[in-house]
């Protein structure tokens, strides 16, 4: 599969979480999530069209997976565990938080990453970008300094990824957020967000601060 994603993607640089590039962005774990995945597809359907994101499911949340998670993942810090999943090929935006992020490959996926430390007053080229393939069952480290977003699909079936964070990040803001500085990426709790001008997002208040080719992830010869 990544030697056929790098074929119809050569835009991208693209790896594989096993490859030396990853470390940059994050890392893989060894943790026995199949427990988390089983549930994940009993408690979700896949939508008509787009993407979903549900901050925490209730049935991850069960005592006999959470407990776990939040021991062995999160050190016993706080601790959510919810799904992202649906149909996406896109860039469009990319986010950071303050605190790493934890992700389960439940299919086969792409994410799209970069480092903060390449952002420049909010702005970043889409050619600091680079490509990972996830495979079905990896259970991945995403660092808080890396910017990544909704995966991308590698089949029609489309994806579906465990998110683990912090309790509360990605909820509602309560208060407006600022004007200037790094206040206007702020898009949600502890969620920093900039969007390629093509985004939907932009539309919705989303600042467009990533510049280039909103990058389509390709995956058959069709």
């Amino acid at each position: 599969m990544l030697e056929k994603l790098r074929r119809l993607n050569p835009e991208l640089p693209f790896y594989s979480i096993e490859d030396a590039a990853f470390r940059r962005f994050g890392r893989v774990i060894d943790y026995p999530a199949q427990g988390l995945i089983d549930a994940c597809r009993r408690a979700v359907q896949m939508p008509e069209s787009g993407s979903r994101y549900v901050t925490d499911l209730p049935e991850l949340e069960t005592p006999e997976l959470f407990e776990p998670v939040a021991r062995s993942l999160r050190g016993e810090g706080s601790c959510q565990i919810g799904c992202c999943w649906g149909y996406n090929s896109r860039l469009n935006c990319l986010e950071y938080h303050r605190a790493s992020e934890h992700n389960v490959a439940v299919t086969d996926m792409v994410l799209l990453l970069a480092a903060q430390q390449e952002l420049e007053n909010g702005e970043l080229a889409a050619g600091k970008i680079a490509a990972f393939y996830v495979p079905a069952g990896a259970v991945i480290e995403v660092y808080a300094t890396t910017l990544h977003f909704c995966p991308c699909q590698v089949s029609d079936e489309g994806f579906m990824s465990i998110v683990i964070l912090p309790r509360g990040t990605n909820k509602p803001l309560e208060h407006p957020r600022d004007a200037e500085g790094e206040g206007r990426l702020l898009w949600a709790r502890d969620k920093w967000l900039i969007a390629h001008p093509e985004a939907p997002a932009v539309q919705r208040g989303a600042y467009p601060g990533l510049h280039g080719e909103n990058y389509e992830i390709r995956y058959d010869d069709r």
